[in-house]
C-alpha cells in the first residue's frame, strides 16, 4: 500500500468514525428526552396519588403542582386525554391527566419544577461536543502515528547512521525514499573515502620531495658566507620547506575521522610562543608590536598539531597583513583571541563562512589558509567568531575543553 493509499484510507476513516458519531447524535431529540424525564417523574407522582386517593386521604401535592378533578378543572383543560401534555401558557406547564375509577383526574406541574433538565441537556451537549472532539483528537494521533511510522523509523536510521537502511526492499515511496538515501550515503562514502585517499597519497608523495629540498637548502645555507646576499633566499626556502611540512602534516590529519585524533593536555603558551617566533620574518622592520597575553600554566586538552596549526595560520595572516600597530593574543578562560590593526579581511572573504578558491578574492592566499583554519576548527570541535573591520580583524577561538 502506498504512503498516498495510507493516508486517504486513514483519512476516509476517520470521517466514517466522525460522520457515525453525528448520525448517533443527531438521532437523539433532545425534547423527546425532556418529555420522557417529566412523564416519568409525573408517572411516578400520579402513582402516590392514586394510592391516596384509593385510601380515601387527600391527595398530598407537591410545591409548584395543582391537583383537580372533573368538577373543580379549569374548561382549558377539560378536553385533554388521558396522558402527557406539554402546555405553552402564558408560563411552560406540564400536565399529566390520569382516570380512576371512571373519574377523571389532572396534575398541572410547573415548568420552574423542571428548569434543571435545561442544564443538564446543555451538559449533556457540551460532553457530546468535548466527546466529538476528544475522539477525533484520538484517532488522529493514532492515524498519524500508523502513517509516519514508516517515515519515522527511516528518519532515526539515517540519523543514527544505521546500515543497512530498513524499507529498502518496499514498492512504496518509503522504498524509493529508503533506497535513494542509501545510494546517496554510499556516494558520500565512497567520495570521502576517495578524498582521504588522496590526502593521503599526496602527503605521502611530497614529503620525499619536499625533504629533498630542504636538505639541499640547509646545504646551501651552511656553505654560504655570513655576508652573501643569497642567505635570505636559502633561509626563506628552508622556511617554506618547514611550513608545506606542516601543512602536509595538517592535511594527512584532516583526512582522518576527528573521533579517532589522539587528544592530550597540551601546553599552549609554548605552542604560542613557537608560532610568535616562526613569525619574527614578517615584523621585520615594521613598527607591529606582537603581545601576548596567555598564562603560563594554561592548558587544553586537544590534538597538538591541530592546534598549533589553527594558531599558527591565524597569528601569520595577522602579522603579515599588519602594517602597523599590534598584533595581540589573550586567553581568558577556554576563549582564545588573536586580533590585529591590519585593513581587514577583503569584501569578497565572508567572516563567517570561509570558502576556497572565492572568486575575486586576492591572490595572496589567505582565502585558502582560512578555509584550512575553519576545516581544524570543526575537526577540533571548536567554535571560532570573526569580526572584521578596516580598523582590523578579531579571531575568537572559544576551545571545547581548556583549564
Amino acid at each position: 500500500m502506498t504512503l498516498r493509499t495510507r493516508i486517504t484510507v486513514s483519512f476516509v476513516l476517520l470521517m466514517v468514525a466522525v460522520m457515525a458519531f453525528v448520525v448517533a447524535a443527531e438521532q437523539l431529540d433532545y425534547d423527546d428526552l425532556r418529555a420522557y424525564v417529566i412523564s416519568q417523574s409525573l408517572h411516578d407522582e400520579v402513582r402516590r396519588l392514586r394510592a391516596d386517593i384509593a385510601q380515601g386521604a387527600a391527595p398530598g401535592i407537591s410545591a409548584g403542582s395543582k391537583f383537580y378533578d372533573v368538577q373543580t378543572v379549569p374548561p382549558a383543560l377539560r378536553a385533554y386525554a388521558p396522558g402527557y401534555h406539554p402546555l405553552q401558557l402564558p408560563e411552560a406547564w406540564h400536565l399529566q391527566v390520569f382516570e380512576l375509577e371512571g373519574r377523571r383526574y389532572y396534575l398541572l406541574h410547573d415548568g420552574e419544577h423542571y428548569a434543571y433538565l435545561e442544564h443538564v441537556i446543555d451538559a449533556y451537549a457540551l460532553l457530546v461536543i468535548l466527546s466529538c472532539i476528544l475522539c477525533a483528537f484520538w484517532i488522529g494521533r493514532k492515524t498519524s502515528a500508523r502513517v509516519i511510522a514508516p517515515i519515522t523509523r527511516l528518519a532515526e536510521a539515517v540519523q543514527n547512521k544505521h546500515k543497512p537502511l530498513p524499507f529498502q526492499d518496499a514498492s512504496d515511496e518509503i522504498g524509493v525514499l529508503a533506497r535513494a538515501f542509501a545510494r546517496h550515503s554510499d556516494e558520500l562514502e565512497q567520495f570521502l573515502q576517495r578524498e582521504r585517499c588522496f590526502a593521503g597519497d599526496a602527503s605521502h608523495e611530497l614529503r620525499t620531495p619536499l625533504a629533498i629540498i630542504g636538505g639541499a637548502a640547509e646545504t646551501v645555507l651552511h656553505q654560504l658566507p655570513a655576508d652573501s646576499h643569497l642567505r635570505a633566499s636559502a633561509e626563506r626556502i628552508v622556511r617554506t620547506v618547514q611550513e608545506m611540512q606542516r601543512q602536509l602534516a595538517c592535511l594527512l590529519l584532516l583526512s582522518r575521522d576527528p573521533q579517532t585524533l589522539a587528544r592530550t593536555e597540551v601546553a599552549l603558551r609554548p605552542l604560542i610562543e613557537e608560532c610568535r617566533a616562526r613569525c619574527q620574518p614578517w615584523l621585520a622592520d615594521k613598527p607591529v608590536r606582537l603581545l601576548v597575553d596567555v598564562p603560563l600554566d594554561s592548558r587544553v586538552h586537544t590534538h597538538a598539531e591541530l592546534a598549533r596549526s589553527v594558531i599558527w595560520n591565524l597569528l601569520r595572516n595577522a602579522c603579515q597583513y599588519t602594517d602597523e600597530g599590534e598584533v595581540r593574543i589573550v586567553q581568558r578562560g577556554t576563549t582564545l583571541v588573536i586580533s590585529d590593526t591590519g585593513p581587514g579581511l577583503p569584501p569578497t572573504l565572508d567572516p563567517q563562512q570561509f570558502q576556497r578558491f572565492v572568486s575575486g578574492a586576492r591572490q595572496s592566499g589567505e582565502g585558502l589558509g582560512l578555509s584550512i583554519v575553519q576545516r581544524i576548527v570543526e575537526h577540533l570541535g571548536w567554535c571560532m567568531r570573526v569580526e572584521s573591520s578596516d580598523q582590523g580583524s578579531s579571531f575568537t577561538l572559544t576551545m571545547s575543553a581548556a583549564a
